[in-house]
């Protein structure tokens, strides 16, 4: 289940059909992007250290800047 409080970082769809494990890249790479700290929390207390990471890898949606934070926050 994804809380509520997430719910202001997908304003774009439908946020009762997101699942967390089978949307956790798209996810992951929205709160990464757009999300506060609490958002951040929630991340890195319901995905693995590594789901975060491969969606660093392989994304398309995360800036060069955020991508750069994440990484160094990550390493």
């Amino acid at each position: 289940m994804i809380d509520l409080m997430l719910k202001k970082y997908f304003w774009d769809i439908d946020f009762e059909t997101l699942e967390a494990e089978k949307n956790k890249k798209y996810i992951i790479e929205r709160i990464l992007e757009l999300g506060d700290e609490n958002a951040a929390k929630w991340i890195f207390k319901n995905f693995s250290k590594k789901d975060i990471l491969n969606a660093l890898k392989n994304n398309r949606k995360i800036s060069k800047k955020s991508l750069n934070f994440w990484n160094l926050f990550l390493k």
